[in-house]
């Protein structure tokens, strides 16, 4: 996509440039809504909660059960959080047990703003060192003396990269040549801390490479490693925060992105793009107010084990 330039800060102009062609993807769809699909954008999460509503009713009638008296027994994991947290703001008495796990807050993700996600992003990545170190030199190629050791390396490396790419000309295997970037990097911590338990080795491994000289794993990082994106999710995603998208301007696009880099040292540059909310600023879904999310949606702190 346009809007994928790198991290937020490539250059002096890369922020304006993700905000201003982030647009396309919404009119896009818009067009495509409007022209062939015209309940495209009925897939708001309050419409899920209902759905699940009339799925519990139906199978108590089913056993012969007052429809009233159905309830709702679920675990919810990510984006499914919000699927739980939404269902018992609508249908509070309707909730048998609910387990949500890997906690999403729910207004932010209403409002298009979703920057608690980051909070201890940066210690997730010191257990990295503090892993490798303790795994001993035999089972982790980063390995160093001590934790503080194999962090300043790292470090050495994300400052190297940010003013000086390496290219990597593929004579020798004929790939097509590429230049490592700083955003290839930071993709990889991205992408690392999604699944830490299979992908931190392979971030050693990958660290001990360039460390030596060879940066050809960290080639195409960028463009093959960051992205989750799909048109459901996004649809979905930019249809639930319409009516209180709070990134609808540069300037708050500024200031997200400006929070998030203060909130992570190591991925905070590129999880605006990771997330991608701004894609959501020019979507215009015409919706009844029954698939839209109103008011103020609680924290269920008695149902949420946060991860």
């Amino acid at each position: 996509m346009l809007h994928s330039t790198g991290t937020t800060n490539t250059s002096t102009a890369s922020l304006s440039q993700q905000f201003y062609s982030s647009a396309i993807y919404g009119e896009w769809c818009n067009a495509r809504a409007k022209n062939g699909s015209p309940h495209g954008y009925y897939v708001t999460t309050p419409s899920v909660a209902r759905d699940l509503l009339a799925f519990v009713e139906a199978e108590a009638a089913l056993v012969g059960k007052p429809q009233s008296e159905a309830k709702l027994w679920c675990y919810g994991l990510s984006y499914g959080t919000v699927v739980g947290t939404t269902f018992a703001s609508l249908f509070p008495d309707r909730v048998g047990r609910m387990v949500l796990d890997g906690v999403l807050d729910a207004e932010q993700y209403y409002h298009n703003d979703w920057r608690d996600v980051l909070d201890q992003m940066d210690e997730a990545m010191a257990t990295f060192s503090n892993h490798c170190h303790t795994a001993g030199p035999d089972k982790c190629s980063f390995w160093g003396a001590t934790p503080e050791n194999i962090t300043a390396r790292l470090d050495g490396i994300i400052a190297q990269l940010r003013d000086h790419p390496i290219p990597i000309a593929g004579i020798d295997t004929r790939h097509i040549p590429r230049l490592v970037t700083y955003s290839d990097l930071k993709a990889m911590f991205l992408s690392a801390l999604y699944l830490p338990a299979i992908r931190f080795p392979l971030m050693a491994d990958i660290l001990h490479q360039v460390e030596n000289g060879n940066a050809s794993a960290l080639a195409g990082m960028w463009e093959t490693s960051v992205w989750i994106t799909s048109d459901a999710r996004m649809v979905i995603q930019c249809a639930d925060s319409y009516s209180r998208n709070r990134l609808t301007t540069l300037e708050a696009f500024k200031e997200y992105v400006e929070y998030t880099t203060n909130k992570s040292k190591y991925i905070g540059d590129i999880y605006p793009l990771f997330i991608e909310s701004i894609l959501c600023r020019s979507f215009k879904p015409e919706l009844p107010d029954s698939m839209l999310a109103r008011g103020v949606l609680p924290k269920y702190q008695w149902s949420a084990r946060e991860t």
